[in-house]
């Protein structure tokens, strides 16, 4: 059994992040693909991430 109440979410509605766990409100909240919400710290790390696994696979000129 679903329950569904119609109410409308709202910008300052609070989540939490589906990697941290962290609570966070939906303005500072982005959608993941699985319907999942993340907080901008954790976009920012996995930003960082992607850039230094980038790099490295580069080769840098002395």
């Amino acid at each position: 059994m679903s329950l569904t109440l119609d109410l409308p979410l709202y910008r300052t509605d609070v989540t939490a992040c589906s990697r941290c766990a962290k609570a966070v409100t939906f303005e500072h909240s982005w959608k993941t693909l699985d319907g999942g919400r993340i907080c901008a710290g954790c976009v920012g790390e996995q930003v960082e991430a992607y850039r230094l696994t980038t790099v490295a696979d580069r080769e840098i000129p002395f």
